[in-house]
């Protein structure tokens, strides 16, 4: 069984730009890269700036059967206010494949987060309030572009898929350890690359 590792994060999506020529859609997986990291370091408001997402994006997120849908900035912005609030924000992929089109991206991955055996998420689990568990599943995901900046996240969960399975304590990453271990990775892809690429989408 394969553990989450945060500096994982951008694996999927290295592999799709070392193939992807078109430099509008390496445009949209630079952004999407971004995006990713900043979510997992906890620094949320840098993704939704205007270079970055459009002024009103919707989220559409299915979780178990459960779908939320989230309508406009603030609804956004609550979302992941209250992630990273909790300290809930050091999740990703184990493996991921990524593909870009003039729509956006679409993925398809095996998703998993490493908590304590007291989170809340492990309710009804029987897990050990002293062990460590790293909970799985897997999901596939539109997100929309329009003119090089996120529209959207459509992200649709394969409920069958969900495990839970008690992991070393090693494998527990803080949010600041995760903030700590991917800055090198942030530093790769700065927003003035973001910025620079949005010519690309105003004919310049």
């Amino acid at each position: 069984m394969k553990v989450f590792n945060v500096r994982d994060i951008p694996a999927g999506v290295d592999a799709a730009l070392a193939a992807v020529e078109n430099p509008r859609h390496r445009h949209v997986l630079k952004n999407y890269r971004r995006h990713a990291l900043l979510e997992v370091s906890g620094l949320w408001r840098d993704i939704l700036i205007p270079t970055m997402t459009v002024e009103h994006p919707v989220y559409r997120l299915t979780e178990r059967g459960r779908t939320t849908v989230l309508g406009g900035m603030d609804e956004v912005r609550g979302f992941y206010s209250d992630i990273v609030g909790r300290g809930a924000n050091v999740f990703g992929a184990l493996e991921e494949q990524v593909a870009v089109s003039d729509y956006g991206i679409f993925i398809e991955a095996g998703f998993a987060r490493v908590v304590p055996g007291t989170d809340p998420a492990l309710a009804g689990e029987g897990a050990d309030p002293d062990g460590v568990y790293q909970i799985s599943h897997r999901f596939a995901a539109a997100w929309p572009y329009r003119d090089g900046r996120l529209v959207g996240e459509f992200v649709y969960d394969d409920t069958g898929s969900w495990r839970v399975d008690e992991v070393a304590r090693s494998a527990l990453v803080s949010p600041a350890e995760a903030r700590e271990a991917l800055a090198p990775y942030l530093a790769q892809s700065p927003l003035s690359e973001i910025e620079g690429g949005l010519r690309l989408f105003r004919g310049e």
